[in-house]
Parts: structure tokens; C-alpha cells; sequence
């Protein structure tokens, strides 16, 4: 997921500052311990464990040989503080998505589920809710404020600079003296913006903005639900991935945009595809299957989730020792 180019980014900067300045009086009103996956989606991952309730697995990337203990769905996918800024109203924004999930699950697990539009619509959102509300969407933030917070200010202390000594002599009726007073100019006209990335403002608006319209980039085209032919689907830590394949090379992580489809799996059995071709069913390979579960493994920043006593815990390991996610050592 991106947030699109670096002119995209400023076109939207006038309209992110005034939902900031909605947003403000509920700066301070904060949930701790986040959900980054859903739920309603750990759940179909998990098995009850009589008086103990659901139980998932979840597999730390980075220590595969250690004893995995077993854990609620509400103890997983969590992040302490993913929204720093106004997150108890960001939590009502996917709240109202989450309680339609329910229905659109028991119609997949029926088999009527392109029976109902309602249900695909709600499916196709959960995919866009998966893809912002992750941990690679916030890297993806930082790293997009930071190189056009960068440009804006050498910008301004060169080829604007300028325009910045006028701007500050019809403000204040002083002339800059030397790099230091133009060094200072243009940290005092940044400084709100670097204030509202700190604090966690922009990225709350920002990501509130790029859901709505990851949902209407997603929603347009069709959803194909894969069922495994053998073996079942695993969920990483960033279920989410909109990838592009031209010919035996497939990339993660890439623009909805330049995404040839958007996979997220929904329990053992199933995994949906965004921005498929048609609505419809299909049966994914024993092959398939590996390689989208070597994608959940190679996306997750440190964990994926595995139905207990399925036996996928030796997959992973045995894809760890292969040498998978090497390139992040």
C-alpha cells in the first residue's frame, strides 16, 4: 500500500490540515492496544479449546525454534499505540465496518456469498480496512513525510529561498541576515507540519483519507475467493498485500494502482482476492497455496497466525531454514 505520489501527497495537504483541526478536541481521547488485524478475522483462524475459548497460534519470525504458546484472538494483532492522535474516533471509523463482517463470513462459509452484494462490498472493504490499517501503511507514512518534509525544507533554503526573505520582510518588516535567519525562517513555516507528524495528527487524518479511497479503488472491480485443493491458508502480521506479477516475478507491498490483485487470507479455507477479473469461487493449487503462504511469511513484520495442531508450524520452519526472509537479516 502507498499513498501515492509525492503531488498527491501535497494536493491533499490543505484538506488533511482542516480534518486535523476537526479532529483536535479529540486528540487526547486514545485506545491503547490497537487492533491491526480484525478481530472477527484472528477467529477464523483460531480453535476452541473448551473452557479456555478460541486459540491461535502466533509464530515469532524471528525466533522460530523456541515453544509457541497458544493465545486469544483478542491478545493478537495488536499494536500498543498505532494512532497516537485521536484513535478512539479512528476505532469507531473501523467499527462500523467490523460488525458487518460477521454476516458476509457465514455467507462464505454457506457458499451463497455472490449471492448478495452487500456481503462482496463489505469483503472488498475489509481488504482496503487490511491494507491501511497496517504496520507496512505507517512505515510507508513515515517514510513519505520524511522525504517530502526534507524537500519542502531544502527547497525553501534554495530555490525559494527567495521568496522565503520576502515572504518574512512583509510579515515582520526584517531583512534575513545570513543562513542561519533563513535556516530559522523556514523551520518556523515547517514547524506545524512537523508538529502534526510528531504528534501523530497527520498520520490519523491521512490514513482515514486513504481508506476511503482505498475502498473505492477496490471496490470497482471483482472479488475471487480462493479455496485450497490441498493444505490451508496461514495469516501474517500484514495480511493484507496488494501485489503485481509480470511473468514468474511477483513484488508485495506496491501501489493499489499498479497492483495486479490484492490478497488477504479469511481463515484456513479461504482467501480473498482483490480486484479480480469477475466475482466468483475458485480452487487454488497445493502450489498456490505455498506460495501465498510464503508471501504472508516474507510480508510480516514479525508473526504470522496458524490454526493450532495444523501442522503449519513445520511449513514455516522448514521455509525459515530454506533461507526465507533472508534479505532481512
Amino acid at each position: 500500500m502507498n499513498e501515492g505520489s509525492s503531488a498527491q501527497w501535497l494536493a491533499r495537504a490543505q484538506q488533511i490540515d482542516d480534518r486535523i483541526e476537526e479532529l483536535r478536541p479529540e486528540a487526547d481521547r486514545h485506545v491503547v492496544g490497537q487492533h491491526v488485524i480484525s478481530q472477527v478475522l484472528l477467529k477464523r483462524f483460531a480453535t476452541p479449546f473448551g473452557s479456555n475459548g478460541l486459540k491461535l497460534l502466533p509464530f515469532n519470525l524471528d525466533h522460530p525454534n523456541r515453544v509457541h504458546k497458544k493465545a486469544s484472538p483478542r491478545e493478537c494483532g495488536k499494536v500498543k499505540h498505532f494512532a497516537r492522535f485521536a484513535s478512539a474516533s479512528l476505532e469507531q471509523v473501523w467499527g462500523r465496518l467490523e460488525t458487518r463482517i460477521p454476516d458476509a463470513a457465514a455467507a462464505v462459509d454457506r457458499g451463497d456469498v455472490f449471492q448478495h452484494e452487500q456481503y462482496v462490498q463489505t469483503l472488498k472493504d475489509l481488504i482496503a480496512l487490511h491494507l491501511v490499517r497496517s504496520l507496512n501503511y505507517r512505515d510507508v507514512h513515515e517514510r513519505i513525510f520524511t522525504k517530502i518534509y526534507t524537500e519542502q525544507r531544502t527547497a525553501l533554503l534554495t530555490d525559494q529561498s527567495d521568496l522565503l526573505r520576502l515572504a518574512v520582510l512583509q510579515r515582520s518588516g526584517l531583512h534575513l541576515a545570513g543562513p542561519q535567519g533563513l535556516v530559522a525562517a523556514a523551520d518556523e513555516i515547517l514547524r506545524p507540519h512537523l508538529a502534526n507528524f510528531e504528534n501523530g495528527a497527520d498520520f490519523r487524518a491521512r490514513i482515514e483519507d486513504t481508506f476511503a479511497k482505498a475502498k473505492e479503488m477496490i471496490s470497482g472491480a471483482g472479488l475471487e475467493i480462493l479455496v485450497p485443493a490441498v493444505g490451508e491458508f496461514l495469516l501474517g502480521d500484514i495480511p493484507a498485500l496488494a501485489i503485481r506479477q509480470s511473468g514468474s516475478r511477483t513484488v508485495f507491498n506496491v501501489a493499489i494502482g499498479d497492483s495486479t490483485a490484492i490478497v488477504l487470507p479469511f481463515g484456513p479455507k479461504h482467501l480473498l482476492v482483490g480486484r479480480a477479473p469477475r466475482n466468483g469461487m475458485g480452487i487454488a493449487t497445493e502450489e498456490a497455496v505455498g506460495f501465498l503462504n510464503r508471501l504472508q511469511i516474507e510480508a510480516a513484520q514479525q508473526r504470522v497466525y496458524i490454526r493450532p495442531n495444523s501442522g503449519q508450524e513445520a511449513f514455516v520452519r522448514s521455509y525459515l531454514k530454506q533461507g526465507g526472509r533472508s534479505a532481512r537479516r
